[in-house]
């Protein structure tokens, strides 16, 4: 007599995730595995359903799934019956930075980075955290008398950091001149 066993395993699939774009993010897996910002893949039994879901770091939002046959920005669900890769996109965020001018004079503002010349472009969309310097110029017979908003101030240079939308205000005066007549 002879007995004689035979032994089935389920086959293993990898899953792995790839993260793109401007910003940054992380993605989970359930069941367990994934934790892509340091563990971007993992080997799962054929046929287990895993869902991953991406969270946005501070100044980023989720823009979208694909590959695995996942789009949309909720959950993204993979039933692993083969090797499968997923990419999550995640995009910086932008804030407007709108100058508006005030007094009686004139003058120009820019910025650096470009985006703001203020003659005839007041207002630019800046990436999250973005270091912003407005520069004032006054034309002629006028005097720039200073910023005020968003935490600038005085006649100098205005730095902005760009974690929310900004005001902010250059004000321009006449510039006035004594004329003394002697006889």
């Amino acid at each position: 007599d002879r007995t004689v066993t035979a032994t089935f395993t389920l086959n293993t699939y990898m899953l792995s995730v790839n993260r793109s774009g401007t910003g940054s993010g992380t993605v989970n897996s359930s069941p367990a595995g994934i934790n892509c910002g340091t563990d971007c893949s993992e080997t799962y039994n054929h046929g287990t359903l895993v869902t991953l879901t991406a969270t946005a770091a501070t100044g980023s939002i989720f823009t979208g799934w694909s590959g695995g046959g996942c789009s949309g920005t909720g959950t993204c669900q993979v039933t692993m019956d083969m090797a499968r890769s997923v990419t999550a996109t995640f995009t910086l965020r932008t804030y407007p930075l709108t100058v508006s001018k005030a007094g009686t004079g004139s003058g120009t503002v820019s910025s650096s980075p470009a985006g703001i010349y203020c003659g005839s472009s007041c207002s630019a969309d800046f990436d999250y955290n973005t270091m912003v310097t407005l520069t004032a110029s006054s034309a002629a017979g006028s005097t720039f008398a200073g910023w005020s908003g968003s935490g600038c101030s005085g006649t100098g240079t205005c730095r902005v950091a760009m974690v929310e939308a900004r005001s902010v205000t250059a004000t321009f005066i006449l510039n006035t001149y004594i004329l003394t007549v002697s006889k």
